[in-house]
């Protein structure tokens, strides 16, 4: 074969390799290649639907008084039903799968996943991709489904491929026209995590460093603490209304307290029916307006008769459970809030 045949066909393939690194790059977006995909703002967002063989997940935008919000809907899909329990003495066993569908609002680790599907944006858009190649990006067929619903448009779905250059770009498939995209992988792994990493955990709207006072209530005391320089970690302090000097003992049951969170959402109709209000901690955040926003806090039994806490506020907009052993030990030393006192003349923060 000619010399100089040769060396055109080396430099073709090395032109070939270079071109594929160069489509999957992992750097950030390049605002000079990036493509937007579907326009949109984020504030015309109505739902989003992710379908793949493993799960499907659908979250859907909501407003009521207290503002906007997502809600999602999580159903995982068994593979295998035959597949045999894992022992549950061998303790190197891996945990069982979990199947079990699951209903929550979205927290800020669904912040950037919502911001980033209007518009929806891809790195840069894929050219001389031949369609008995598609097979080898995933897209034949395709791994998953990726439908957006924008408010008064038709909505709009796309395939997803496989992962590229070491996870961080998505194949992307627009079936209308058939055009293909590289997308960032980070936008679609919340979809893949969806129950571990986009539930809501916050019991109130905002960050410990946000609140200005809370108020706390047994049902015959309530009492009110104003925190003191909330910008400062190591010069905040908890004070009574009212008064200027720390309260100790308050302020360590109140990190207790502003520190429960959610550990799974429940369904409607599965909380126990005898739940019995426990303590109430009503909380006003620069993030909530000023608006006070009331969390109440409750116990209940299950069939074995083992103690459980769960919480529930107009920012979980429903019943959640709770770390049983945090909101234990916060309902156990309860009076410490109240300083062994407290009286009712004492108000909710207005």
């Amino acid at each position: 074969m000619n010399r100089s045949v040769l060396i055109y066909a080396a430099v073709l393939a090395l032109s070939t390799v270079w071109a594929y690194i160069t489509w999957t790059h992992e750097g950030e977006v390049d605002p000079d290649e990036a493509v937007v995909i579907l326009d949109g703002k984020a504030d015309s967002l109505v739902s989003i639907v992710y379908d793949s063989e493993d799960l499907d997940v659908s979250i859907e935008m909501r407003q009521d008084d207290h503002g906007r919000y997502a809600w999602a809907d999580v159903v995982p899909k068994a593979k295998d039903e035959e597949a045999p329990e894992p022992d549950p003495s061998n303790p190197h066993a891996p945990p069982p799968p979990d199947n079990d569908p699951a209903s929550f609002k979205v927290g800020k680790g669904g912040d950037k996943l919502l911001e980033g599907m209007a518009p929806f944006i891809a790195k840069r858009r894929l050219e001389g991709v031949a369609e008995d190649q598609l097979g080898e990006l995933g897209l034949e067929p395709a791994e998953a489904t990726l439908t957006i619903t924008r408010e008064g448009r038709e909505p709009k779905t796309y395939e997803l491929g496989g992962n590229a250059f070491g996870g961080v770009n998505v194949y992307v498939r627009d079936p209308a026209d058939g055009k293909l995209y590289l997308l960032d992988a980070k936008l679609i792994a919340p979809l893949q995590s969806a129950k571990r990493t986009l539930p809501d955990r916050t019991l109130y709207p905002g960050e410990q460093k946000e609140i200005k006072a809370v108020a706390i209530s047994d049902g015959s005391r309530t009492v009110t603490f104003n925190q003191n320089n909330p910008d400062d970690a190591e010069a905040r302090f908890w004070a009574r209304e009212g008064e200027d000097s720390e309260d100790a003992t308050a302020s360590a049951w109140l990190d207790k307290a502003l520190s429960l969170s959610a550990s799974e959402y429940l369904a409607e109709g599965e909380a126990p029916a005898d739940l019995a209000p426990t303590f109430t901690i009503t909380v006003q955040t620069s993030a909530s307006k000023n608006k006070p926003v009331a969390v109440q806090i409750l116990r209940g039994f299950d069939e074995s008769g083992e103690e459980s806490f769960f919480a529930q506020s107009p920012h979980t907009r429903g019943v959640v459970r709770l770390h049983r052993s945090l909101a234990a030990d916060a309902a156990a030393d309860l009076d410490s809030a109240f300083g062994g006192g407290g009286g009712e003349e004492d108000a909710a923060p207005e």
